[in-house]
């Protein structure tokens, strides 16, 4: 029989009030992050696994506000930025206070103090919440000169997509070149990143080698007022079913991540910081797909699995999971009187859009006690340059 959710709940809770006098100290962070993944994405994941999820395996629970700087709604650049450097700001904003100067991301930080950095995405290095963590700009669609800031972001490794932000650019700079320049090296297709023995490497890869298309004839949406924004658009989009990639989609999250962590702790005595967002939870919400979403979370939970292995065997590592903002307003659909095991699932959406409901916190290994209760989006960050600052 399943852990109980509200078991664990009041387990951090009890974390949180008798606290930790011996307090592991945090060599290494791993920071998941989940676009739109809100209640409803988790309780998918919940009630269509018959094991445990690594979500149950949680030591430490939390609440995160994710209002905007402008707006109780947040878009995933203002989200993203609070979670990346303790600031909230506008909507549309990447990595940049609301008087459009660049801020300092956690990751930044953690370089400072010698630590090693990686990013993993399953959408493109430029999107929001990824360039949140090494740009500033006062629009997410400046994607050229976020491409541009990521040269000079000094992460180790990363791994995504979106090529043509590097090479097809208005100024006719190749980008490629100048990561090669300084010192790293560049990798186009998912088969020489999972093969390279390199230390500081970027994966910069075709999109369907990120994520499994469905084919559908869906179109991307958002409620007025709300991004289109390109993880939504990759949910939806159409797949040449005949097409052959030598790609694995479905695990690419997972592969990609574990590939990043085994460079990463590579002779590493100072310990590293990973970022890694799942980003398609957020389309399938927009698109207001059940069956996507699903399917989507089974795929974060995988990747999750990875993680908690990896904690689990390195006690001195850290793992915060958390959204940036929920999408959809994902409910489980009342079915009748059917049985729960005799139907599928049904979200029920009461939004094409984003919504401003608090979104949870899993914390787990060293620290993890630190992540319990209700707090802003904006304290997360904040809380892990403490830990590693020790």
């Amino acid at each position: 029989m399943k852990k109980s959710f509200i078991s664990m709940a009041m387990l951090s809770l009890a974390l949180a009030i008798t606290g930790c006098n011996n307090e592991p100290k945090v060599k290494n962070v791993i920071y998941l992050i989940g676009d739109g993944m809100g209640f409803g994405a988790v309780t998918t994941l919940l009630l269509t696994e018959d094991e445990p999820t690594g979500f149950e395996e949680a030591p430490v629970i939390g609440l995160s506000e994710t209002c905007s700087a402008n707006n109780y709604v947040t878009d995933s650049a203002a989200g993203g930025t609070a979670l990346a450097t303790g600031t909230r700001t506008n909507n549309g904003y990447v990595g940049a206070d609301p008087d459009g100067n660049q801020l300092t991301s956690v990751l930044r930080k953690a370089q400072t103090y010698g630590m090693k950095t990686g990013i993993v995405v399953n959408t493109t290095l430029t999107e929001a919440t990824p360039g949140a963590f090494y740009a500033g700009v006062t629009s997410r669609k400046m994607v050229y000169d976020i491409a541009k800031q990521f040269t000079e972001s000094e992460v180790d490794v990363a791994i995504g997509g979106g090529l043509d932000h590097f090479i097809a650019r208005p100024d006719s700079l190749d980008l490629t070149a100048t990561l090669i320049e300084k010192g790293y090296d560049v990798y186009l297709n998912w088969e020489t990143v999972l093969n390279t023995e390199s230390d500081k490497f970027v994966g910069i890869l075709p999109l369907y080698d990120l994520h499994r298309r469905e084919e559908n004839n869906g179109t991307a949406s958002a409620a007025e007022g709300q991004e289109v924004c390109l993880a939504a658009q990759m949910a939806a989009i159409n797949e040449d079913v005949n097409a052959t990639h030598l790609s694995e989609p479905t695990v690419y999250l997972e592969k990609a991540t574990v590939k990043a962590l085994d460079v990463l702790s590579r002779n590493n005595k100072d310990g590293f910081f990973l970022m890694i967002e799942s980003a398609i939870i957020d389309g399938y919400g927009h698109n207001n797909d059940s069956d996507g979403m699903i399917v989507e979370m089974q795929e974060f939970g995988r990747t999750l699995n990875a993680m908690i292995d990896y904690v689990n065997n390195h006690p001195e590592t850290l793992l915060v999971v958390t959204a940036d903002h929920e999408t959809g307003g994902a409910g489980v659909y009342y079915n009748g009187h059917t049985p729960a095991n005799e139907g599928p699932l049904r979200l029920k959406f009461s939004t094409s859009g984003h919504t401003g409901t608090v979104v949870p916190i899993f914390a787990y290994g060293a620290g993890a006690e630190n992540f319990a209760g209700v707090m802003k989006n904006t304290d997360i960050p904040g809380k892990i340059d403490e830990l590693i600052r020790k």
